[in-house]
C-alpha cells in the first residue's frame, strides 16, 4: 500500500528533525545524563514536529541500544514501536477521548508494570481537548506518576491548558520552520523519489505551508502526482493559486489607478476558476511584502520569493506611497473577513479594487468614529467663536460658584443655543474608571454644548456637590470630556436654584432652631 509522504519520511531521529534544535538538543542531553522527567509538554503550531519527537522520545527512553540519545532503530523495541506492537507506548487522541472515564482507565493501566519495554510511555495528543473533569483526574497521576511512567502532552493551543497541568510539565515550544529549511528537505525528498524540483517551486511550497512540513509535504505528493518536473507554475496549478504576474498586474493598475484593467484581471481569474478569498490572502501577502521593502533594512530574508520577483516587487514598493501600501492591506483583510461571512466572494473582489483604485474610496472610517465627527460637527457649527491663546483664560472655578456662574440673561442665552451632547454617556462611562461614585451620581442626567460650557442638568444634586468641593475631580471631568469630544469645556448647571429663596429658608431654620433652644452658630 502507498504510503503518503509526510508519514514515509517522518524523522526516526533527533537529528533528522527540520528546524527544532532548541529542544532536540535539550532531549538528547537528558536522554544522555539519565536526567528524564515524568512528564512532557510540546506545544506549537501543526506539522512542527511534535507527535513525531514524541514517538522518538518514546523509543529513546525504551531503546536497547541507545547512540548519543538517539534510538539506535535497530533493536526490537524499536522496530515494535515503529510498528505498533509494543503495547507499553500508547498513543492517545483526547479529542475523541476526552471523558473523565477515559482518563480513569488510563490511570489504572499506569499503575502496572511494563510488559516489556522499560517505561509505560502515554502519548496524549491535542491534550486541550479534555474535559475539565479528565484534567482533574490527570492531576495527581501526571503529578506523582509511578517510576516506570513518562507521559508525553501534545497541543496546537496550549493556552486552554490548565496552569495546574502546565506547572508539572517541562514545557517545549515548537517554532514554525524556517521556509529556506523546508525547502531544502523538499529537495532531498525529491532526490530520494527520483524526482526533479525548480527552486523556485521548493521555495513556493515553503511559503504555502506556514511553517508546517507536513503541509508541504502533502502539497508535495500532490504535485508529484501530476508530474515528474515540478516547476513553479505546477504548484500554483495544483493549490489553486494565482500566477505571481497576476499579482503584478492588479498592483500595477491599483498604483495608477486603473480599476478597469483589475477588474478585467480578476474576471480572467474568476473564469479560470480561481477562489477569490485565495486571491485576495496573496494579494495581502504581496502587498505585505512591498510594506516589508519600505521598512525593514534587510527585507530579503524575510520574503520568499525568486530574486526576479523581488527585483519586481522593490520597484513597485519605491513607486507607492508607504500610507498607500499600509491602507491596502487593511482593505484587503477586511474584504476576507466579509467573504468568510457569507458575501458573494467574486463582487466583494471587484468592489475591494475599486475602493483599492479610486482614492476617495480608500479612506475606511469605522461607524463609532463617523458618528462621533458627525456629533463634533454639529456642536462646532453651535459654538462661539473661543478665546484666543492670548486672551487671558477665567480661573478655574466650581461649576456652582457665583464667579464662573453666567448671569440671568446669559443663561438664557446659552440655554437657548444649548444642544444636546451625544458624548456624554461616553464621559459618563469614562468617569466610572476613575470613580464608581462619582460616574453613580450622575446616572440619569443629561448634558447639553453651549458656546464653550457643557451644561449638565440632573435631579440628583449630590453630583454638583462632588464637583463644587472637590478641585481635582473637577478639573478630571473636564479632562475627560476633553478627550472624548476634543474641545476645552468649562462645567456648568443647565439650570440654578434661586438662591434668595434658599437663604431665606436658612434663615428660618436658623431662627426655628434657636426659638427651641438649640445653639446655632450664625457665621455657618
Amino acid at each position: 500500500m502507498y504510503r503518503v509522504l509526510y508519514r514515509k519520511y517522518r524523522p526516526r531521529f533527533f537529528a533528522d528533525v527540520i528546524g527544532q534544535p532548541q529542544v532536540t538538543d535539550t532531549l538528547k542531553n537528558e536522554l544522555k545524563s539519565n536526567r528524564l522527567a515524568h512528564a512532557y509538554l510540546f506545544t506549537g503550531s501543526r506539522g512542527t514536529g511534535k507527535t513525531t519527537c514524541s514517538k522518538i522520545l518514546s523509543k529513546a527512553v525504551n531503546c536497547l541500544n541507545p547512540v548519543d540519545g538517539d534510538p539506535c532503530g535497530e533493536c526490537e523495541i524499536c522496530k515494535g514501536i515503529d510498528e505498533g506492537t509494543i503495547l507499553d507506548v500508547v498513543e492517545i487522541d483526547a479529542a475523541s477521548n476526552n471523558g473523565v472515564d477515559d482518563i480513569r482507565t488510563l490511570r489504572e493501566e499506569a499503575v502496572f508494570t511494563p510488559a516489556v519495554a522499560k517505561y509505560r510511555v502515554y502519548i496524549i495528543d491535542e491534550v486541550h481537548m479534555l474535559s475539565i473533569g479528565a484534567f482533574n483526574a490527570l492531576l495527581k497521576t501526571l503529578e506523582e506518576p509511578p517510576a516506570h511512567v513518562i507521559f508525553i502532552l501534545a497541543t496546537t493551543e496550549v493556552h486552554k491548558l490548565p496552569a495546574t497541568i502546565l506547572s508539572r510539565c517541562q514545557r517545549f515550544d515548537f517554532h514554525r520552520i524556517a521556509p529556506v529549511d523546508i525547502a531544502e528537505r523538499l529537495k532531498s525528498v525529491c532526490n530520494s523519489e527520483g524526482v526533479e524540483i525548480d527552486d523556485n517551486a521548493a521555495l513556493l511550497l515553503a511559503g504555502l505551508a506556514d511553517g508546517a512540513m507536513r503541509d508541504a509535504l502533502s502539497l508535495l505528493d500532490q504535485c508529484i502526482s501530476r508530474t515528474e518536473h515540478i516547476t513553479e507554475e505546477i504548484v500554483r496549478q495544483t493549490a489553486g493559486l494565482a500566477d505571481k504576474s497576476h499579482l503584478f498586474e492588479i498592483t500595477a493598475a491599483i498604483r495608477t489607478k486603473d480599476s478597469a484593467t483589475a477588474i478585467e484581471i480578476i474576471d480572467r481569474l474568476y473564469r479560470d476558476s480561481k477562489d477569490m478569498a485565495r486571491l485576495c490572502d496573496e494579494l495581502t501577502s504581496h502587498f505585505r511584502d512591498l510594506m516589508l521593502i519600505k521598512t525593514v533594512k534587510q527585507p530579503r530574508d524575510l520574503m520568499v520569493m525568486s530574486d526576479e520577483d523581488y527585483n519586481k516587487a522593490y520597484e513597485q514598493a519605491m513607486a507607492m506611497p508607504f500610507e498607500e501600501v499600509v491602507d491596502a492591506i487593511g482593505i484587503l483583510q477586511s474584504s476576507k473577513e466579509k467573504m468568510l461571512r457569507g458575501a458573494n466572494r467574486r463582487i466583494e473582489m471587484e468592489m475591494t479594487t475599486v475602493r483599492l483604485c479610486t482614492p476617495m474610496a480608500k479612506q475606511s472610517v469605522s461607524p463609532e468614529i463617523e458618528s462621533r465627527v458627525a456629533n463634533i460637527e454639529k456642536t462646532v457649527i453651535n459654538l462661539e467663536a473661543r478665546p484666543t491663546l492670548s486672551e487671558n483664560k477665567p480661573k478655574r472655578l466650581a461649576p456652582d460658584s457665583k464667579a464662573n456662574r453666567p448671569s440671568d440673561e446669559k443663561m438664557e442665552r446659552l440655554r437657548g443655543k444649548a444642544v444636546p451632547m451625544a458624548e456624554w454617556p461616553e464621559v459618563i462611562e469614562e468617569m466610572r474608571k476613575y470613580s464608581k461614585t462619582v460616574a453613580a451620581s450622575f446616572e440619569g442626567s443629561t448634558a447639553y454644548i453651549s458656546e464653550k460650557y457643557v451644561l449638565v442638568d440632573s435631579a440628583n444634586s449630590i453630583c454638583f456637590d462632588l464637583l463644587r468641593n472637590n478641585e481635582k475631580l473637577r478639573s478630571k471631568m473636564r479632562d475627560v470630556i476633553k478627550s472624548v469630544t476634543g474641545m476645552d469645556y468649562w462645567l456648568g448647571r443647565y439650570s440654578y436654584p434661586d438662591e434668595e429663596q434658599a437663604d431665606d429658608a436658612l434663615s428660618q431654620l436658623k431662627n426655628d432652631l434657636k426659638s427651641a433652644g438649640i445653639p446655632v452658630d450664625d457665621n455657618k
